[in-house]
């Protein structure tokens, strides 16, 4: 069985590795800060037990919720990549993602109802906003979000859960050893780039529940290096 619990962050790695390799330049202030923040990260000590049996549902979602993964690329370059509810209106949440590469802060912010968790075809994007490195804010017109509604499903597409059948196994990172993670392989494409890797998820960890990503035919990692279920706001 394949789980799509990693699909939007591995695809977000290959975004930021096309960009890296043809978009803005280093910003020194923010290779600066990535650097000093992987420098402290280490693999947690805390463990989080197993999930129950039977468990295959992830958390709810709730306002405040929020995770941070560190990301380094086949590159050996290391990135943040922030996702957070920090608002609900009726059945939709508001979604933030905040990517920090060498080349600044970038952010998305979307209004989404999810429907069924495990059935992206339910999954409805009502609002789009970005934000770029220098602060610029742009909202997407309504008939763009409709005629791209597969496009920017696919950026959620972490939040879609299926892990009932998956093995399972424990996994370290800097938030903490969690056992009876839910491995799967997932794929990712963007364009001509296409990668495979080997995931963790566990359902103590809001929104995607993932935990770990290693990499197949690409060398990249994707790790949590926090998360809560509370305190998220918004830097929009």
């Amino acid at each position: 069985m394949r789980s799509s619990a990693f699909t939007s962050l591995l695809t977000v790695a290959l975004t930021t590795a096309l960009a890296a390799a043809c978009g803005p330049s280093i910003d020194p202030a923010a290779k600066a800060d990535i650097d000093r923040r992987v420098s402290v990260l280490q693999v947690g000590s805390n463990t989080v037990a197993a999930p129950a049996p039977g468990m295959f549902a992830p958390m709810p979602f709730a306002v405040g919720q929020w995770t941070q993964y560190k990301m380094v690329s086949d590159k050996n370059e290391p990135s943040f990549l922030t996702y957070k509810i920090v608002g609900q209106e009726a059945d939709a949440v508001w979604l933030e993602m905040v990517n920090e590469t060498y080349s600044g802060r970038t952010m998305q912010k979307m209004l989404v109802a999810f429907g069924n968790r495990m059935d992206p075809n339910t999954v409805q994007i009502r609002a789009v906003s970005t934000k770029d490195a220098k602060g610029n804010v742009q909202e997407m017109p309504p008939a763009a979000i409709s005629m791209m509604q597969s496009l920017y499903r696919g950026a959620v597409s972490s939040l879609i859960i299926n892990w009932q059948g998956l093995p399972q196994e424990s996994a370290s990172v800097p938030a903490g050893r969690f056992d009876g993670c839910f491995k799967a392989r997932t794929e990712a494409q963007w364009g001509a780039w296409r990668s495979v890797a080997d995931s963790w998820s566990h359902p103590a960890v809001p929104l995607s529940g993932a935990v770990r990503s290693q990499g197949v035919d690409h060398q990249f990692t994707m790790e949590l290096a926090a998360f809560g279920t509370s305190g998220a706001v918004s830097e929009f």
